[in-house]
This record gives structure tokens, sequence and C-alpha cells, in this order.
């Protein structure tokens, strides 16, 4: 009987003891971030001998106190965040290139070509009208080149944070499926409540860039998945990668076990890549129809003009059709000899500035949307539609924020460690520590009489 109690005690002692470990564990992490409270879980221990006493206490598992629906839930609302906070923070950066609209930008240049025609018109032999013609028209040209050419190139950096991004990914699917292989083999006390805790914020960063979810396996094991398919299967890792996009030369695709943009990919990635391939294009398509509209109705009415010399006037403006904002001047040959410069439309070269004052008009036509609108309003239409689409985004961006911050407040609320609540059960396993020493204590005595007695 005094060894059974003696073994009773010692059984006791140990899960007391580790009780204590865990909760001093707790309160040495009650500042780390994404720390996930652990509590220990007793059972008895059953007796080999019918009818007998137990035999004592252990410790079988240690619970994290999480929710787990609502961390499902967090992980997919991160993935529509990320997205978010991609796109606003994309258009910040297209706002920054539309910054000057008053002074400097595209439409003030454009009206101040305008001014520029008319005033040819009242003095059309005039070598500094004919100049300022020219350079006004090269600055109008070169603004909407500029503007066109600054958003082509944040497409590529786009791209190239794409490739930082996927890097990133792999290496985080990397470590969690090391994890994977060391939870499936540990044992209890070996940490597998740390290291749950820390692939719990692996997974965490991958649903911010891409949208990745968990699928639950035997033995604490998870997969993630990105729109159904397996970025982690156990301990093995099917990286994502970057693949040429066909339709955009020098730009790239996101491929995943042989889907290029599969389908379910969200969070950061995805977001950059809606800002490159649909937004920022929207913009850059805008800029096209405005140069090549704008050339087109100048060089139409240039051409039915006359030269200095009494010459049909030709084209003003050159473009590529392909790209017209992209490659948006006046023609080198007006550039290098001011007398093309057609402003008259009768053969009284010396007084005529009739062509002048026409294209001087076109500033009034209502050319666009469905002669809507204006060369200067239809430019300040960009800048509106970015305007707009940017506090669209930043709605969106807060009102996402707002749902996963109430959702992190109401799981943080049970996973978080309450340093009131760590002293109380601190107490309680002291006070079974110790009781289970004092009956430690009464067995050995006991064991000390019986073996006087004999």
């Amino acid at each position: 009987m005094s060894l059974r109690l003696i073994n009773i005690a010692r059984s006791a002692l140990f899960a007391q003891r580790g009780a204590l470990e865990i909760i001093g564990h707790n309160t040495a992490n009650v500042a780390t971030e994404g720390y996930v409270r652990q509590r220990p879980v007793l059972a008895a221990i059953p007796g080999v001998v019918s009818g007998g006493a137990g035999g004592g206490a252990q410790l079988v598992d240690i619970e994290l106190l999480r929710d787990e629906m609502l961390a499902t839930q967090i992980r997919g609302e991160s993935g529509t965040l990320g997205r978010e906070r991609a796109l606003r923070e994309t258009l910040v950066q297209v706002e920054q290139l539309f910054t000057d609209v008053s002074a400097g930008g595209v439409a003030a240049r454009i009206e101040e070509m305008f001014d520029a025609w008319s005033d040819l018109g009242l003095d059309p032999t005039s070598a500094a009208c004919r100049a300022q013609v020219v350079e006004r028209s090269r600055i109008a040209a070169d603004t909407i080149s500029e503007r066109w050419h600054a958003l082509d190139e944040l497409r590529v950096q786009i791209d190239d944070r794409l490739g930082v991004m996927v890097d990133r990914v792999n290496s985080l699917a990397s470590e969690v499926a090391q994890i994977n292989q060391a939870i499936g083999s540990a044992a209890l006390g070996s940490g597998a409540g740390d290291l749950t805790i820390r692939r719990d914020g692996l997974v965490s960063e991958l649903a911010d860039l891409c949208g990745a979810e968990t699928v639950k396996q035997e033995n604490g094991v998870v997969d993630v998945v990105v729109g159904g398919r397996r970025l982690v299967e156990h301990a093995q890792v099917n990286e994502l990668s970057l693949v040429p996009d066909p339709a955009q030369p020098g730009l790239h695709l996101v491929s995943l076990g042989g889907a290029v943009s599969p389908d379910g990919l969200r969070g950061e990635i995805a977001g950059r890549i809606q800002a490159r391939d649909e937004l920022i294009p929207g913009y850059m398509a805008h800029l096209d129809t405005l140069a090549q509209t704008l050339a087109d109705e100048v060089n139409a009415l240039h051409a039915a003009g006359q030269d200095l010399d009494g010459n049909p006037g030709g084209d003003f403006f050159d473009y590529d059709p392909t790209r017209p904002a992209a490659t948006f001047d006046v023609l080198d040959a007006i550039v290098g000899d001011l007398r093309l410069v057609a402003a008259a439309q009768t053969g009284v070269i010396e007084s005529d500035g009739t062509n002048a004052l026409e294209i001087n008009d076109l500033r009034n036509q209502r050319v666009f949307s469905g002669g809507t609108a204006s060369f200067s309003q239809f430019a300040g239409e960009l800048i509106s539609t970015i305007g707009l689409d940017a506090e669209a985004a930043q709605t969106r961006l807060d009102s996402r924020e707002l749902l996963v911050e109430g959702l992190q407040s109401a799981y943080s609320s049970q996973s978080g460690v309450s340093l009131d609540e760590e002293a109380l059960d601190l107490i309680r396993y002291q006070q079974a520590y110790t009781a289970a020493a004092r009956l430690m204590q009464t067995a050995l005595d006991v064991m000390q009489d019986v073996l006087e007695l004999t």
C-alpha cells in the first residue's frame, strides 16, 4: 500500500509541476505577439487492481485556448484585406504621378498649347510665336508621354514585387512544411504547442499574401490551400512560380501546381496583379485616347493649312498608333524648321493666321465621351477617375480593417494571456503541488514505520 501511495504522490508531483511550467510559460509570453494561451489537461491514472484506488494524475495534453472558427474566419478576411491594402497602396502611387493638377498638369499644358496657337493666329509671321507653338506643343506631348511612361514603369515595379512576394510565400510554405513534420512526430511536452502557434503565424502571413487557408489533417498537421490547390501538403511544398504572360511581354503571371492565375488567389499578390493588369492599363488607355485624338484633330487642321512658304501643312504631331501616348511628339521636321508651321489658310501668308486660330478653337470642341467633353475636360476626367478609385479603395480598406480588427479582438479575448487568470492558476497548481509533496512525505513516513516494525 505504501509503495502505491508513493507512486500516486510521485505522479501528482510530476503532473502539478508540468502544469506550473505551462503557467510560467504563459506568463513569460504575455507580451509576445501572436502567442496563444496554453492550458494543462490533467487526467486520472486508472487503478490496476479491481476495486482499488486509482494510480494518481498525469499531464495528458496541452490545450491551446483559441477559437478555430474565428481563426479560420480571420484568415479568410485577411486574404481580402491584403488585396484591398495592395490596391490602395498602388493607387496612392498613381495619385502621386498626377499631383500637379493645377500647375503643370496635363490639362494645363494642353491649354497653354492652345494659347500659343491663339498668339500665332494674331501674328502669323512671328518667329517667336512659331517657336512658342512648337515648344508648348512639345511640352504638352511630353507631359502626356511622361505620365504614360510613369504608369508603365509602375507596372514593371509591381511585376518585380511579385517576384519578391512569391519568394516570401515559398519560404513561409517551406517553414510550415517543416513544422508539420516536427509536430507529426512530436511527443507531449516537446513544444508542439509552441510549434503550432508559430505555424499559425506563418499561415496568417500567407493568408495576407495570397489568401491561403488551411485544411486539418491527422496528428496536428495542416495542409495549406490556395484556391483549392495544395501549397503545402503535409511536409511537401508545391511552390508558387512566375511564368511569362503571353499577353503582356516582359510581365509575369503566378502559377501554382501548373495552374496559371489559380482561382482563389487573393491577398496582396492578387491586389497587385489587379492593379497592374486592370486599373493602371485603364489609365494608360485614357492617355492613349487623349494623345491620339489631340494629334489627329490638330493634324487634320494643320494639313489643311499653309506654311510660311505657301505649301500644304501636313502633319504636326507624330505618334505610333500602337502606343500613342508613349510616342506622342511634334514632328522632327517642324521642330527643325519653324516655317513649316501652317498658320494660314489663304495665299496671303503674311497676314493670314486663320488656320492657327482654328486649331486654337479645338480647345472648345467636345470630341470625347460622346460629344460631352473637351480636351481639358477629358484630361481632368482621368484625374477624377484616379481620385474616385483611390477614395473607393480607401473606403473598402477601412471597412475591411474594422471587420478584421473586430474578429482579432474577439479571438484575442480568448487566446490572449490574462495575468490575473494565470495568477489564480499558479496558486491552484502550487497548492496542489504542495499537497502532493506532503502526500509523498506521509507515504515515506508510513514506509519507514513499516520497516521499523519488521
